[in-house]
């Protein structure tokens, strides 16, 4: 069997997972690099969500709610490739 060296937050990771997980993961190795694409996204979306002024106007929260759309759509795109 071999050894595989993990950092500790890689550690606390794997020992959340099940068994059902890691079957999953055996299986379809594919999903953690997709996964990886949409958390990028997510964090990109808080980020845009964060900084709309609390009182924007309606034209500026239409604007970044395109950009946030756009966002997500590439992501989407990227992972069902």
């Amino acid at each position: 069997m071999k050894t595989l060296k993990v950092t500790h937050a890689q550690y606390r990771v794997l020992q959340s997972l099940t068994r059902k997980d890691m079957r999953l993961l055996k299986k379809y190795p594919k999903v953690i690099a997709e996964s990886r694409q949409l958390l990028r996204a997510c964090k990109k979306i808080i980020k845009r969500i964060e900084a709309i002024p609390e009182y924007a106007s309606r034209r500026k929260r239409q604007t970044a709610y395109k950009r946030i759309v756009v966002i997500c759509q590439k992501s989407i795109d990227l992972v069902e490739k």
